[in-house]
């Protein structure tokens, strides 16, 4: 799976572990559990273990993005 990572992946995860956020569920999530009868205090910990799988995913990649920038250097495509 992690060699399946290309930068559009790379920067998917990025953004989805941005915005799981283990301290503070969404206003919309929060509304959700507790209709479907589900403890703040479990919430919290499926977002924790979430936001932890989600950065140890991006940090075990194959890709860098490093990479990227160092192409882009070489074409002048940056300052």
């Amino acid at each position: 799976m992690l060699k399946d990572i290309n930068k559009n992946r790379y920067n998917a995860l990025c953004l989805v572990a941005d915005h799981i956020c283990p301290s503070e569920p969404s206003r919309e999530m929060r509304l959700d559990a507790i209709i479907r009868d589900v403890p703040d205090e479990d919430l919290r910990w499926v977002l924790g273990r979430l936001h932890y799988f989600l950065l140890k995913i991006i940090e075990d990649s194959d890709y860098d993005p490093a990479e990227d920038i160092e192409n882009l250097d070489s074409i002048g495509l940056t300052d």
